[in-house]
């Protein structure tokens, strides 16, 4: 069966990039129903000093949402490589866990509201040290079907999982290792039918040889063994393809991918756009390689009462 995502309609589509401008390391979510992207703004480290969103109804139309965070107000912060904001919600509360660069540490910032503004929950990192040789960046929060939430982190080629409590301001326990072959940062957990699909970025974030990879396991902790490569630019459309995040759709069983890549023919290093994709699962679990397209999607309805 051809999934309802590729057959609602042929036109219009999203189109790829979904919005303009330089941003990378997306992160897609449906809150208080609307889809929210939340990027890193991709420009060199200096001015890295905040992070935007970006909210739609339709996949299509999107609305900016200027620096609902900002490191000039993070005195631990040292105001510069601001990267790769992941937000959960619980108890009507936002957390978002943010990467500020320069070994600065994972902060954590709350706010009321999806779009902002955030503010510093800590006045310190949540996490600073380098544990299992892990770089304390690319934060990814999952709150599994039982209520424990998992903080999935690191670059260097190494990747820790690490439990929250409940007032998710707080790690709880041991600090695991759970890195796959290949990986190099971007981590993201996805629960589908009882399994851990966990995802990652491999290669080198500055050139062609970026993609996304995943493993599946029966446990949020593991082990993740690599099971196949399922995200790779095209020379023609753009390369560099990685660093993701994958949404189901409301009222179906169809995903999205959303990522980042540059441009065909460009080889900028802060060249990078978000990008909107369909994700297909086969019968039997599997993840089908990820067909990167200037078309994207087509427009999905609106969100009601998700």
């Amino acid at each position: 069966m051809i999934p309802a995502l590729l057959t609602l309609m042929t036109t219009p589509t999203t189109g790829n990039p979904v919005f303009p401008g330089n941003y990378a390391d997306p992160e897609i979510h449906i809150f208080q129903n609307q889809y929210v992207i939340y990027p890193t703004y991709s420009a060199p480290y200096e001015d890295q000093t905040f992070f935007d969103c970006f909210t739609s109804t339709d996949l299509t139309n999107w609305k900016k949402h200027s620096r609902i965070l900002n490191f000039a107000q993070i005195p631990w912060s040292t105001n510069r490589a601001a990267w790769a904001p992941s937000v959960i919600e619980r108890n009507n509360t936002y957390y978002m866990y943010f990467s500020a660069g320069d070994g600065a540490g994972i902060g954590v910032a709350t706010s009321k509201s999806p779009t902002g503004p955030f503010q510093d929950a800590l006045g310190k990192p949540l996490i600073k040290e380098y544990i299992n040789g892990a770089q304390p960046i690319d934060a990814h929060a999952f709150i599994d079907s039982d209520g424990q939430a998992y903080l999935y982190y690191g670059g260097w080629k190494h990747c820790n999982v690490v439990k929250l409590k409940e007032n998710m301001i707080e790690t709880e326990g041991e600090f695991i290792e759970i890195t796959p072959e290949n990986y190099v940062e971007g981590p993201f957990m996805l629960k589908k039918d009882g399994k851990y699909y966990f995802m990652w970025s491999e290669g080198g974030w500055t050139n062609s040889t970026y993609g996304v990879a995943y493993a599946i396991s029966d446990s949020p902790l593991g082990p993740f063994r690599r099971k196949a490569h399922i995200l790779d630019g095209n020379p023609e459309i753009g390369m560099g393809a990685g660093h993701h995040s994958v949404l189901q759709l409301p009222r179906s069983n169809d995903y999205v991918i959303c990522y980042h890549r540059r441009p065909a023919g460009s080889t900028a290093r802060d060249n990078r756009v978000t990008c909107i994709d369909g994700l297909i699962f086969e019968p039997n679990g599997d993840v089908r390689p990820v067909k990167v397209t200037t078309d994207g999607i087509p427009p999905w309805p609106a969100i009601i009462n998700h």
